[in-house]
């Protein structure tokens, strides 16, 4: 049976849209037609009372919500631009190169070098603030910091990207890192989607070809480090810069609108999850030996917790965008095992590392950590309908804002330690590490889900204006 509409109940939609104004689909009727006949259908086929029928109108119009509750829309508007404006007014040269190292008062600070993780996820950054803000700092700050690292880090001879380079451009360390590489398809990507500029979509996607060229190994994975000249493999195996690599191809996808890229992308993704991911236990290991087994403990191999967050917001993601269903289902196996073994739920917020037998170091709590594990829970609080996570939500909220926001210099702390009073730490706001990039992604995805959900609530109320209207004329006329 298609979805038309038979002949009789055709033309009563043509006269009942028209009398009404409102606008015929593709369907054959309006939307006040379709509720319509959902009340009628539901009345005759249930033989619902008057009563019934204004019961069931009665709740539709009660129901709550809720989310308002949780996700304080000014609050994290206010945290996402006071954090870009630092990064902003701290970080960028007149040369485009983005200085990292710098103290608890935004200030430079040390002998600065900058790596392709610094300069592209600072590129992300000054992305962030143009779109929260519509300042054109921000886009100069980034066109700049994007052509900076297109004339210092590029590696004319062999391709690929220098690993680090001072700040005047000269190459510190030409070795062609892949953690990097999917950084830069990351940044350039963000670079062109909101610049527009052709030659940065180019320069993404001859990265991602050069990636698939010289970093991927005889499995179908990502090396973790090769020479200057991708001849020789350096470092262990790990699924760090796989998982960076499909956020940068989602992120590529969005620049270009590429079907190929989006199909790089799921098989990607699948190859991680059909061999790497650990199905009886429902985890993704951090490292892994030459054959991609799993690093034994003795050998230091374990969990990275903040991972198995990250992993489950970018598989919920990665559906929206359309990608197959099965991703969700991965997605929430693996925000279960972090919910069980890395949440702290006496103090909230979640503890760093964790052993394949199912238990988590008990040790200083990281910041990258905090802001994927609570950028992982508003999304599948929100758009998830996982209610059940908004007490853990906001329970480490609450600890992050007492434990790593800095009240009096604004941003966040590296890390919280309550066996090391706060003055007795080393206090910091930028690194090659750490430059925004986490904090920015989860105050900005607390956004994105809070207007999506205003947005469905504003559809849903007209929708159920409608119905509460036909129900009130339906019980009218009985």
């Amino acid at each position: 049976m298609g979805n038309g509409l038979a002949d009789h109940d055709a033309a009563w939609a043509q006269v009942y849209c028209t009398r009404r104004g409102e606008a015929i689909s593709g369907s054959g009727s309006c939307r006040g037609f379709r509720s319509r006949m959902a009340v009628n259908s539901l009345a005759m086929s249930s033989q619902l009372s008057r009563r019934s029928l204004l019961g069931a109108a009665a709740t539709l119009a009660a129901a709550p919500a809720g989310m308002e509750d949780h996700i304080n829309r000014e609050w994290f508007r206010k945290m996402l631009v006071e954090e870009v404006s630092h990064w902003r007014a701290a970080t960028p040269t007149p040369n485009g190169f983005f200085q990292p190292s710098l103290d608890r008062e935004w200030r430079p600070v040390g002998q600065q070098a900058g790596t392709l993780v610094s300069q592209c996820r600072l590129l992300y950054v000054m992305a962030t603030g143009y779109e929260a803000t519509r300042d054109k700092a921000y886009l100069e700050a980034l066109a700049q910091g994007a052509d900076f690292l297109l004339a210092h880090f590029r590696d004319a001879e062999y391709g690929g990207w220098y690993w680090s380079v001072s700040p005047e451009g000269k190459a510190l360390d030409t070795s062609k890192d892949s953690y990097g590489h999917a950084f830069v398809t990351f940044g350039l990507s963000h670079a062109a989607r909101v610049t527009g500029e052709e030659r940065f979509r180019k320069a993404a996607l001859q990265t991602w070809s050069e990636m698939k060229a010289h970093l991927r190994d005889a499995a179908g994975f990502i090396k973790p480090r090769t020479t200057r000249d991708w001849s020789q493999v350096r470092g262990t195996n790990s699924q760090n810069p796989m998982m960076h690599l499909f956020e940068a191809l989602l992120a590529l996808h969005d620049a270009t609108g590429s079907r190929a890229i989006f199909d790089d992308a799921q098989a990607h993704a699948e190859a991680i999850f059909g061999r790497l991911f650990q199905k009886a236990g429902g985890y993704l290991p951090e490292l892994y030996d030459a054959d991609w087994k799993p690093l034994a403990a003795e050998r230091k191999g374990y969990l990275e917790l903040g991972h198995q967050f990250e992993w489950a917001f970018l598989l919920s993601h990665a559906v929206e965008k359309r990608f197959p269903r099965e991703y969700l289902r991965t997605g929430e196996r693996l925000l279960e095992y972090g919910m069980k073994v890395a949440y702290d739920p006496e103090a909230g917020g979640i503890f760093s590392r964790g052993d394949y037998q199912g238990g988590a170091v008990k040790g200083p709590k990281g910041w990258w950590e905090q802001a994927e594990f609570l950028r992982a829970l508003v999304h599948y609080a929100a758009l998830r309908g996982r209610k059940d996570l908004w007490a853990p939500f906001d329970k480490s909220l609450e600890f992050v804002k007492r434990n790593f926001m800095d009240a009096e210099y604004g941003g966040w702390y590296a890390s919280y330690d309550p066996a090391v009073p706060r003055e007795g730490r080393r206090a910091y706001k930028g690194s090659v590490w750490m430059v925004g990039y986490h904090v920015c992604g989860m105050y900005a995805e607390a956004l994105r889900v809070s207007r999506m959900l205003d947005a469905q609530s504003s559809q849903a109320s007209a929708g159920t204006a409608i119905i509460l209207n036909e129900v009130l004329l339906l019980c009218r006329s009985d």
